[in-house]
C-alpha cells in the first residue's frame, strides 16, 4: 500500500533536475560531497559543470526507479541547503513547512502545544514588557566555536533559553528582546567597519546551564525553524548547514534593527526517524567581520613556507619512509573547488599531500557551509594551519596559463609531460614569470 503515497515524493524531481545547471560548479561539488556523505553515494566530483549535473541527474534518476524515498528526502534537504532555484521550475508553489499558528497562550514569548501530554511551560510574567522571557546568562560557560571569518566584540544580550519540541505538531515560539546603545549603533553604521549583529544558536546536546567548563559551542538551530528580526524574515537557508551536522552553518546576520529590538525563532521537531528532544539557546552578539580577500592577504604575509623548506621536507619523508616509491605523481594546477588555475596555492601544514587548493575559493566556500574540510583528502583541517605552499607557487609562476599539471618526483623535481617546463630549467636561469609577489617569512 506505500506505493499509493509514494508517487507523490517524487513531485519535484523534475524541477530540482531542471534547476541543477543554474548551481555553480563549486556548489554542484558540494551537493555531491554531501550526497556522498549522507547518502553513501561514490560520484566522482570531478570533470565539468554538465558532467556533475549529469551525474546528479542520473542518481536521482536511479532512486527513483527503486523508490528510494529516503534517499531522495535527503537529497532534497542537501539541495534546499544550496539555495537552487527549485521553486522557479516547480508548478505549484510549495505551502509553507511548518503548521498554522495556535491561538497565543502566553505573553511571555512562549506558544502553548495543543498537546495536554507535553510538559507545561513557564507562566507568563506580568511585570517588564521588555526583556527576555526567562532569560538566563551564562557568560562563563557558554562560548561559540572560533572563527576566521569573525571576532567577537560584545555580547548584546541575555542567553534565551528555548524549550523542546515533542513533534511535528508541538510549534514552539520564543522571543529574544535586546537594546543597542548609541556607540552599537554608531559601530553598525560606519560604513566599511565590517561590524554586523549575529545570532548565535545552539543546543542542549552541546550546552547544558550547569557546565562548569569553558566550552566551544558549535551553530545549530532546529531542523525547521523560521527566525525573524522585527518582523522581518530571515532567510531560512541561512540557519541551514548540512544536514545531521551541526555547526555547518554561520551565525546568521540581523538586520534591519535599531535601538530597541526583537528577535522571535517558531520552531517544530520535524525531523524523520528517532527524534531528538533539545532545548535550543539563543544570544546576540556584536561581531567584526573578517573579507575572504583580508584572510587571503593575512596567510600571504605570515604563513608563507618558502620552496627550499618544502623541498626539504619532501625528501625527509622521502629518506624516513621506506613505503614511498620513487616515481612521479601527477599534480593538478587547477583547485578541485573551482576547477580554475589556482591563484594562491594553499593547503594545512598538517596535510601530507603535495596539492594544493585556492585559498580564495576555500574560504569562499567555507564563509557559507564551515565544513572546514580539505577538499583534496576530504579531512577537517584547522583553519589556522593553514600555509601558502612556495613549492607549489614557484611551479604556477614558472607555468604559462596553458599548463593544467605536471609531474612531480618524490625528491620535489618536477616538469610538465611534453619537458617544456621544469625545475631543472629553472635552476638553470629560466626566469619565472610571476603574477604577484608571494612573501617568505619564518613564521612556520
Amino acid at each position: 500500500m506505500a506505493s499509493l503515497h509514494s508517487g507523490s515524493a517524487w513531485t519535484d524531481l523534475d524541477a530540482v533536475s531542471k534547476a541543477l545547471p543554474s548551481a555553480t560548479a563549486v556548489a554542484l561539488k558540494q551537493i555531491i560531497i554531501s550526497l556522498n556523505m549522507e547518502c553513501g553515494t561514490h560520484m566522482i566530483r570531478s570533470g565539468k559543470k554538465q558532467d556533475l549535473v549529469d551525474r546528479l541527474r542520473a542518481q536521482f534518476a536511479t532512486w527513483k526507479s527503486t523508490n528510494n524515498i529516503a534517499r531522495w528526502k535527503t537529497a532534497k534537504a542537501i539541495i534546499d541547503e544550496a539555495r537552487l532555484p527549485v521553486a522557479a521550475y516547480m508548478p505549484i508553489t510549495s505551502m509553507s513547512s511548518l503548521p498554522p499558528r495556535p491561538p497565543a497562550s502566553s505573553s511571555a514569548g512562549y506558544s502553548m502545544a495543543p498537546n495536554p501530554a507535553h510538559i507545561p511551560l513557564p507562566p507568563s510574567r506580568s511585570g517588564s514588557t521588555f526583556g527576555s522571557p526567562y532569560p538566563t546568562n551564562y557568560p562563563a560557560a557558554f562560548r561559540f566555536k572560533p572563527s576566521p571569518f569573525f571576532t567577537i566584540d560584545q555580547v548584546i544580550s541575555t542567553v534565551l533559553e528555548c524549550p523542546e519540541s515533542f513533534s511535528a505538531t508541538d510549534r514552539r515560539e520564543c522571543t529574544l528582546n535586546f537594546q543597542l546603545n548609541d556607540d552599537q549603533l554608531a559601530k553598525l553604521k560606519m560604513p566599511g567597519s565590517g561590524y554586523q549583529l549575529r545570532l548565535f544558536c545552539t543546543s542542549s546536546k552541546f550546552y547544558f546551564s550547569t557546565a562548569t567548563t569553558t566550552i566551544d559551542c558549535p551553530i545549530e538551530f532546529p531542523q525547521t525553524c523560521e527566525v525573524y528580526v522585527n518582523d522581518v524574515q530571515v532567510k531560512t537557508a541561512l540557519l541551514k548547514g548540512i544536514k545531521k551536522r551541526p555547526g555547518t552553518a554561520p551565525p546568521p546576520e540581523l538586520a534591519p534593527v535599531g535601538s530597541r529590538n526583537a528577535v522571535r525563532m517558531i520552531y517544530i521537531n520535524g525531523g524523520q526517524g528517532q527524534l531528538e528532544y533539545k532545548k535550543y539557546y539563543l544570544v546576540v552578539q556584536l561581531v567584526k567581520t573578517t573579507s575572504v580577500s583580508a584572510l587571503v592577504d593575512h596567510l600571504l604575509k605570515t604563513r608563507f613556507v618558502s620552496g627550499a623548506d618544502i623541498r626539504r621536507q619532501m625528501v625527509a619523508s622521502m629518506s624516513k619512509d621506506d613505503d614511498i616509491i620513487a616515481g612521479s605523481l601527477k599534480m593538478s594546477l587547477k583547485c578541485p573547488l573551482s576547477f580554475m588555475r589556482i591563484i594562491t596555492p594553499c593547503r594545512s601544514a598538517k596535510c601530507t599531500h603535495s596539492q594544493c587548493f585556492d585559498a580564495t575559493s576555500w574560504y569562499s566556500m567555507m564563509e557559507q557551509t564551515t565544513t572546514w574540510l580539505c577538499p583534496v583528502c576530504e579531512n577537517v583541517l584547522d583553519w589556522r594551519e593553514l600555509i601558502i605552499d612556495g613549492f607549489f607557487a614557484e611551479i604556477l609562476k614558472t607555468t604559462p596559463d596553458s599548463v593544467d599539471d605536471v609531474l612531480v618526483e618524490a625528491d620535489g623535481e618536477w616538469s610538465t609531460s611534453d619537458g617544456m617546463y621544469s625545475s631543472a630549467k629553472v635552476a638553470s636561469g629560466v626566469p619565472f614569470l610571476a603574477p604577484y609577489d608571494y612573501i617568505d617569512s619564518d613564521s612556520e
